[in-house]
């Protein structure tokens, strides 16, 4: 079948990945966009008979042939299922450079979304860029994660708990001095985590957090740079996540 035939090739081929900005089917004909297109044949070089790996960043994921004239036709296609539990980073942004790499490694680890937000000690204040989905394209790729996480420019705390406190979602932070090392986590639902600027949370924003009912979560003694804990965090949730 379509589906076992995409295993096969996934399991004994590591193939360069596309995003297409539609949804595919096999036996179709598909077109890139130029940026893509242009890696795959002026870059790559690519000839007839290379497979290539196909993303929609939806969970549609699949795998291609390159044909005559440059042609692409899909081979097979999978859907893979979202996880139950869906993960919010919402984190302080750092610089540019440690930002761009972020991006990446937070679609790694099965971030669902990214939302900025604004603190107190804040430095850097991005409002928003085509570089930040370019950025996460390429992590979908590297990782063979077929979801592409949606990216919100920052918004003041206040507004970001506010929201995640009308969609339900289970909220932790980071905390030094380990009010609680190990809070329940639950398997479904949304998840946010929330990371402060370099300077950390101020007193005020932990207060903020704690009324919205966020609960701490000690990731060791040492105070951890804002792209680490970022990463650690949400890698500590995951492995926490139990039936409440």
């Amino acid at each position: 079948t379509p589906g076992y035939i995409v295993v096969e090739l996934w399991e004994t081929i590591i193939m360069h990945g596309f995003f297409v900005n539609s949804t595919f089917e096999a036996g179709s004909e598909i077109e890139l966009v130029r940026s893509e297109r242009d890696h795959l044949f002026k870059t790559l070089r690519a000839r007839e008979g290379e497979r290539i790996a196909l993303y929609d960043g939806k969970g549609l994921r699949g795998t291609a042939v390159i044909g005559p004239d440059q042609q692409i036709r899909v081979e097979a296609v999978e859907f893979i299922s979202p996880e139950d539990l869906r993960f919010i980073l919402c984190c302080a942004a750092p610089r540019r450079a440690k930002l761009d790499v972020l991006l990446k490694q937070a679609v790694e680890i099965g971030v669902a979304e990214i939302r900025l937000i604004h603190c107190e000690r804040s430095v850097a204040q991005p409002e928003g860029s085509d570089r930040w989905q370019t950025r996460l394209q390429e992590g979908c790729k590297q990782s063979r994660n077929p979801y592409l996480p949606a990216i919100a420019p920052g918004k003041p705390l206040e507004e970001v708990l506010a929201t995640l406190k009308n969609e339900g979602a289970a909220l932790y932070y980071g905390s030094v001095s380990g009010v609680e090392e190990q809070p329940a986590v639950p398997l479904c639902g949304p998840v946010a985590w929330l990371v402060g600027p370099e300077g950390g949370f101020s007193e005020n924003e932990e207060d903020a957090i704690r009324a919205a009912g966020g609960r701490g979560l000690s990731l060791g003694p040492w105070i951890l740079r804002l792209e680490t804990a970022a990463l650690c965090g949400i890698c500590a949730l995951r492995l926490l996540a139990k039936d409440e």
